[in-house]
């Protein structure tokens, strides 16, 4: 039987009981309900991702970790046969030569945007070395951009200029050489630098009067000139929309990021694999597979090259097709490395892909737009073609096909893609 004594303190205490958890609640409310005034900091998805990317491992990372390189992922002892293989399976696939080619492939649905951010990837340096110059069309026989224009006129006004800069420069490489013929011969220093300088002038020149000529005969054809104008009219209609977004196309920036986001797109195909391993890597890992590259018009390529030595510079760049991505592996363990390239060896094996863990950060990635690789006598041929247009080189920059590599030696180290922007 319990005392009516105990009932009695109980009371006490279970009211101090209720006064706690009063007291309590009304924190709550406070914490969840700020004063007026007061700042709470939101969570940005994407800067988070890009620290997840980032975070120190608190080991040696990147090229400077030492990795078991899976022998799917090195080059083949013919180191033509990669590009080669890649250039086979592409001799069906639509590509990109400029940024107007990409906008008709986008409205088919044959290529598809990447998100800035995805569940398992962020998009890290896509398209950062991008320029904000006005578009052009790319010239594959000449191999030289011609600029868009909307009109006739501004056609004309294209060449008048490109006349101007002619005549420029044609002035300047004048007056530096009547500047070096007035000089002593007792001031060599003076008659080495101007002669240095009429060197380079007449180089500029000789530059300018090639582009003049290319942009003379390319305009005088009726038909380059309705294309000129058609592929101008094509990127100012998706400018002015763009999925609900807009870009002036006479702003730099906004150009820029026009690009930038055109440069997000990728083959169904690709895309399917890509997230594939990005789930993979997520899942182990608990960080999101940052991506480098998608599709690169061969006009981008080429500009990428000029830079890069890993941008191939053939007639048929694998980004051109839309079904080549790299991913970045500046930032991960010896053990993410390793665990990545164990998932694309994989995909290998299973003859889904082509691949090449590269000495720049990246691990390249090509799928194949079918699910198997190329016929062998395509490889071949490609190969073939390919040492007719390029001959053997005494030494391959590539380096030897070693089972371990560290960091250490793979030369200088590449610039460090920006993120890329939010739209």
């Amino acid at each position: 039987m319990i005392s009516p004594y105990a009932t009695v303190r109980k009371i006490p205490a279970f009211s101090t009981f209720l006064v706690i958890v009063v007291i309590s609640c009304a924190g709550c409310r406070r914490s969840l309900n700020p004063a007026p005034g007061s700042v709470v900091e939101a969570v940005d998805p994407y800067k988070d991702a890009i620290s997840k990317v980032e975070q120190d491992r608190g080991e040696v990372v990147g090229r400077r970790a030492t990795v078991e390189i899976p022998e799917q992922l090195k080059h083949y002892a013919d180191h033509r046969r990669f590009l080669a293989v890649q250039a086979a399976a592409a001799i069906t696939e639509s590509i990109s030569a400029d940024f107007a080619d990409l906008v008709p492939l986008i409205q088919r649905g044959e290529l598809v945007e990447m998100k800035p951010l995805g569940t398992d990837y962020l998009l890290y340096g896509v398209g950062y070395s991008v320029s904000d110059d006005p578009f052009d069309h790319y010239d594959s026989a000449s191999k030289q951009d011609i600029p868009l224009a909307p009109t006739e006129e501004a056609i004309r006004q294209e060449l008048h200029r490109a006349a101007d800069m002619v005549k420029e420069s044609t002035a300047r490489v004048a007056t530096l050489e009547a500047e070096s013929r007035r000089t002593p011969r007792r001031d060599r220093a003076r008659r080495t630098a101007l002669s240095r300088q009429v060197a380079q002038a007449r180089k500029t020149l000789a530059s300018m009067k090639a582009r003049n000529k290319v942009l003379t005969a390319f305009y005088s054809d009726s038909k380059r000139r309705k294309l000129i104008m058609a592929e101008h009219r094509l990127l100012s209609d998706l400018a002015r929309d763009f999925d609900g977004e807009s870009y002036d196309l006479n702003d730099p920036v906004a150009r820029r990021r026009l690009k930038i986001r055109l440069l997000s797109f990728i083959r169904p195909q690709a895309r399917d694999v890509l997230t594939q391993i990005a789930h993979e890597y997520k899942e182990k890992f608990d960080r999101p597979l940052p991506v480098s590259s998608l599709v690169r018009p061969v006009e981008y390529q080429r500009e990428l090259s000029r830079t890069n030595t890993n941008a191939a510079s053939g007639p048929i760049p694998p980004h051109s097709t839309g079904l080549a991505f790299d991913l970045y592996y500046k930032y991960m363990s010896a053990a993410e490395q390793e665990y990545l390239m164990s998932v694309i060896a994989q995909l290998k094996n299973d003859g889904r892909v082509e691949a090449l863990r590269e000495t720049r950060d990246n691990i390249h990635v090509y799928v194949f737009s079918n699910g198997q690789p190329p016929e062998e006598r395509l490889v071949g041929r490609a190969i073939a073609e390919d040492k007719v247009r390029r001959p053997a080189k005494s030494a391959n920059k590539s380096g030897k096909k070693t089972g371990r590599t560290t960091g250490k030696k793979t030369g200088k180290t590449g610039k460090k893609p920006r993120p890329a922007s939010r739209r």
